[in-house]
């Protein structure tokens, strides 16, 4: 009897634990699709990524011996790629979208990377680290933007 209660225990555990385990596997196999696609952007433009954070959405990876910026966004609907020279960028800044206005980071409705580029007659460069519409809850990336934010004004400043 007692042989017959451990085969079933252990049959229950399995089938519970199914799911977590087929939702992390997912999740490592986007992960690594991200990077590859992060690496490509970069090696297309003969850089390659010296750094680099992943998110569910986007990644991004810098260079920092070529001064460069790779930035991959993949939702559902659609795929932006970004290579990002610094030599012809000014200054970069946090741009947070919060709802009626507020500044809270409770209230974030979107943030964004905005690279601004030292010809003025150039548009601003926006890199989204997050968007309510795609994704409903922030988690690090508001850390992570602060990080991409500081590392880049430090080449920035340093060249």
């Amino acid at each position: 009897m007692d042989l017959g209660t451990t085969i079933i225990g252990g049959v229950s555990v399995a089938i519970c634990a199914m799911p977590f385990v087929l939702t992390n596997r997912s999740k490592k196999k986007k992960v690594k699709q991200l990077l590859i696609s992060l690496k490509n952007i970069a090696k297309e433009h003969n850089s390659e990524i010296t750094q680099h954070d992943i998110f569910k959405y986007y990644a991004i990876g810098i260079d920092a011996s070529k001064n460069s910026v790779s930035f991959i966004l993949k939702t559902e609907e659609e795929e932006q790629s970004y290579f990002i020279n610094l030599s012809t960028i000014k200054k970069c800044e946090i741009v947070k979208v919060g709802s009626s206005g507020a500044h809270s980071d409770k209230d974030i409705d979107k943030l964004d990377l905005k690279l601004s580029p030292v010809d003025k007659n150039k548009p601003d460069i926006m890199l989204e680290f997050y968007n309510a519409e795609v994704s409903y809850q922030l988690s690090d990336e508001l850390q992570s933007i602060e990080k991409w934010n500081k590392t880049i004004n430090n080449l920035l400043h340093s060249k």
